[in-house]
């Protein structure tokens, strides 16, 4: 800043320097193109977490007889480990809603899981069905009764 006849001489324009380049244009929020890829991953994450749980919507002595085994050659441990499925849910689902695992899995399943696991006892005697989040991973669990 230097100093003239009619006071102090400087240029204001160096104080604001958008003033000189002008507005600063917004940033791209959302790009179709962006928005249609990362829709189409979300779905076909979501198709293929869907296909790994399907078994449980459709458990059948096929299904359960092998790790039923497994368990009483164990010894019938308790709430012993049936299936275990690991998913992550993605940071907001096809339908715009973000969810939590304990959310994720039933809107897969398109029930809730108190539904889910009485179906599968329904199939079971003199055994409890149960299931447990740990993580990301949805357990199903077998105990005597």
């Amino acid at each position: 800043m230097s100093s003239g006849a009619t006071g102090p001489n400087f240029n204001i324009r160096s104080m604001f320097p958008s003033a000189t380049s002008g507005p600063t244009p917004a940033p791209i929020v959302i790009d179709i193109t962006e928005l249609l890829a990362s829709y189409g991953g979300v779905q076909t994450k979501e198709g293929e977490d869907r296909s790994a749980l399907k078994v449980l919507l459709n458990e059948t002595r096929d299904t359960l007889r092998p790790a039923m085994f497994t368990w009483a050659a164990a010894g019938f441990p308790a709430i012993y480990v049936l299936q275990e499925f690991t998913l992550t849910p993605p940071a907001v689902c096809s339908d715009g809603v973000t969810r939590s695992i304990t959310q994720y899995v039933p809107y897969l399943l398109g029930q809730d899981m108190g539904k889910t696991i009485a179906d599968i006892q329904s199939l079971c005697m003199g055994v409890i069905i149960s299931y447990s989040f740990n993580g990301n991973t949805l357990r199903i669990h077998v105990s005597k009764s």
